[in-house]
């Protein structure tokens, strides 16, 4: 039995646990890894809070070889890139989370770190990369590409043949149109319709979907 412990004690990770419970899986969730020191010895869903992110090489020391990134994100995914890059260099392995209803292509692809929520549809010949959230309901069409860190929120449509680039946030209830590239650190508005390339690091609102302005680069 794998044991695992997840890095992020809020929503999300409630999200996660139950995921990890509904699949039945050879996994243990040790516990949750949180930010918050005062929250050590709470529990969420049942999973008891066990340390901070300090504890990480103590916790691989003692034999526990598999983690996941359990926080969401809200504007950016900087702290998710942050902690997937953290806890890969101690040298744990990631292990990846599908929803029982989520429907994936025999064709598609994905690497480690990856969380797929409840009634996601991914198509055939699609590359999901590392530490990717699917958020609930969203559908990833055929021959697309999402690259590392990216969120795609509840009920997005991405149509075929896209391409979403690293730690990019795709927001709740929005559309990308057939062929599209969107560039790196990109965030698109909730329920914005995109039928442009978008550049890397610009923000993206309306209907249809236009720049807004550009971000600051954080790495």
């Amino acid at each position: 039995m794998k044991k695992v412990i997840l890095i992020g004690a809020g929503g999300h990770a409630k999200a996660v646990i139950d995921i990890l419970k509904k699949n039945n899986q050879e996994i243990e969730i040790v516990g949750l890894i949180t930010k918050d020191a005062a929250d050590i010895g709470e529990k969420v869903l049942g999973v008891p809070i066990i340390g901070t992110d300090k504890e990480l090489s103590e916790l691989f020391n003692k034999g526990i070889r598999y983690a996941l990134i359990a926080v969401g994100s809200v504007d950016n995914n900087f702290l998710r890139k942050k902690l997937y890059k953290k806890v890969a260099n101690i040298g744990y392995t990631f292990i990846n989370a599908f929803h029982p209803s989520s429907i994936i292509s025999d064709y598609a692809r994905f690497g480690t770190g990856n969380v797929v929520m409840a009634g996601v549809l991914v198509g055939p010949d699609t590359i999901i990369g590392n530490n990717v959230i699917l958020n609930t309901g969203s559908i990833i069409e055929h021959d697309c590409i999402i690259e590392d860190h990216v969120h795609v929120a509840p009920g997005v449509k991405i149509a075929g043949g896209v391409t979403i680039g690293e730690a990019s946030l795709i927001g709740i209830g929005s559309v990308i149109i057939q062929g599209i590239k969107v560039g790196k650190n990109v965030v698109v508005g909730a329920g914005t319709i995109v039928l442009e390339d978008i550049p890397d690091n610009a923000v993206v609102v309306g209907v249809p979907g236009k720049i807004k302005k550009f971000r600051e680069i954080i790495d």
